[in-house]
């Protein structure tokens, strides 16, 4: 067994060890609200795309609502969230396209013309605890 657990960390690309995500939403009161949350891998599904992400759903607490995610592996990654206002699972947009529920991107990314760039909302994850805190509007 010992030998197995050995060939396995040698077999692992260096800085693939996995890490931990810690994310602090802060916001308004949204107690009792469902945060719907999504960390991106990759620029092609950010914001909006449920492929190759982390999706979780916590339910606020207060104006700070917090997230660990364990075993997250080393990378770059974009966060997004928005509370579900009206219970219906799902961000309402209104005739044009914009959320009609507060959001939140990682490193507060705003979007010019459409939704903040992968690019501008990432940071990257190592070993350890990484923080981001997340403010919603």
């Amino acid at each position: 067994m010992k030998h197995i657990a050995i060939l396995a960390a040698l077999l692992m690309p260096p800085g693939s060890h996995a890490g931990e995500l810690k994310l602090v939403f802060q916001g308004a009161d949204f107690s009792g609200k469902a945060l719907f949350v999504a960390v991106h891998s990759s620029a092609a599904d950010f914001p909006a795309s449920d492929d190759k992400t982390i999706r979780s759903m916590i339910t606020a607490t207060g104006t700070s609502t917090e997230l660990l995610i364990h075993d997250i592996p080393a990378g770059e990654y974009a966060v997004a969230v928005f509370v579900d206002m009206n219970g219906n699972g799902k961000l309402d947009r209104n005739f044009i396209g914009i959320p009609g529920e507060p959001t939140g991107t990682s490193r507060d990314a705003q979007g010019r013309f459409g939704p903040p760039k992968f690019k501008d909302a990432a940071f990257k994850v190592g070993e350890g605890v990484t923080s981001q805190t997340i403010h919603i509007r």
